[in-house]
């Protein structure tokens, strides 16, 4: 029986060096990137834990690092790494001191930052520089731009938007175009009229409810939603967001709508509409739903480079994800989600493009 253990004791040993050289040795540098996405509750996410000794928060505050998840995914949506006083959600976090992505350094000035991730963009109203690195968008933050030190550093999943580009591309003119332009010269040169003519412009001035909407994207376009930020908000929230705030903007037909800077007070702002909400789901949130449908529908058209497109939705078989994107913009996404506490709610969500 001794001689059994000491014979098959190697080869279980060999087997798990096997399977360990399929893993990363470590989770830092861009191994440290693996993590964006991976599900928080997954079994291979043990290891990520027990590596940064992460707590129930997913935080190692003397290791300076918080990863930040999706409440309605449970999937890791975003990692921060603390720098100079960095103190998120008022937590006094140590100075990270390990490797970090694309060879990052908690002490490289603005000229450095530049020289490893190219050309950024300044976040108004924040001492925060943001980069794109293929589909990973990397904010770092200064207490003084100039000449301060870094903060903190956020990663996560944004493609860098492309600036929309029209192309117009000439045409000779056929046979018919010449008859019917002879034919427009011969009227306004024999029949004069009376009245004044009428100028039709190619499009229809937009609506209060598509004006509204547009505005969200020009705000966060010009100020990263600086210029409609107002008061902090007192009451509560379908996701339970701690920092929100009320703004200038009001939607047609929508409940109310907030700011709101996940997990920290200075994290970047995001924009929520609120249609309704309720303790149960009745017949009024679907014809709620089909009525900001036809909205959506006849205000964001085709036409315009909006593309609509329904999606699945794992919270509700009768009402999908109903999205309209651009290009230009970014996208409106009519959603509807339930809480594990039996919450209901029907909203208006943004993907938005800097660009």
């Amino acid at each position: 029986m001794f001689m059994k253990m000491k014979i098959v004791l190697p080869v279980l040993t060999c087997a798990t060096l096997l399977l360990a050289s399929f893993m990363p040795l470590d989770y830092t540098g861009n191994n440290l990137l693996l993590l964006l996405n991976a599900d928080a509750s997954s079994k291979e996410f043990k290891p990520v834990k027990e590596f940064w000794l992460l707590d129930k928060n997913l935080q190692n505050q003397y290791g300076g690092i918080k990863l930040s998840l999706n409440s309605m995914t449970g999937k890791v949506q975003s990692i921060l790494i603390a720098g100079e006083e960095c103190k998120p959600g008022g937590v006094p976090f140590f100075k990270c001191s390990s490797p970090l992505p694309f060879n990052l350094s908690l002490n490289d000035d603005t000229a450095a930052l530049r020289t490893k991730l190219g050309e950024g963009i300044k976040l108004m109203g924040r001492n925060t520089l943001k980069f794109y690195m293929d589909d990973v968008a990397v904010e770092v933050s200064y207490t003084d731009l100039k000449s301060g030190k870094v903060q903190a550093i956020k990663f996560y999943n944004e493609v860098k938007p492309l600036p929309a580009k029209v192309v117009e591309i000439a045409k000779a003119p056929t046979a018919k175009d010449k008859l019917d332009d002879k034919r427009k010269e011969l009227e306004n040169t024999t029949f004069v009229s009376s009245t004044p003519a009428v100028v039709k412009t190619e499009t229809a001035p937009p609506g209060n409810f598509k004006k509204a909407v547009l505005n969200v994207f020009a705000s966060y376009k010009e100020s990263s939603f600086y210029s409609i930020k107002d008061e902090q908000r007192s009451y509560g929230n379908f996701w339970n967001y701690q920092y929100t705030y009320s703004t200038k903007l009001k939607i047609p037909g929508e409940k109310f709508n907030m700011l709101y800077s996940f997990p920290f007070p200075t994290s970047q702002l995001d924009f929520v509409s609120v249609i309704k909400e309720g303790d149960a789901y009745d017949a009024s949130f679907q014809n709620i739903y089909k009525d900001f449908e036809k909205k959506l529908m006849q205000n964001f058209p085709q036409s315009e480079g909006w593309v609509s497109a329904c999606k699945p939705n794992k919270e509700s078989k009768t009402l999908s994800d109903l999205e309209f994107s651009n290009d230009r913009y970014g996208s409106i996404i009519l959603d509807y989600s339930k809480s594990p506490k039996g919450r209901h709610i029907l909203y208006l969500r943004f993907l938005l493009y800097s660009n």
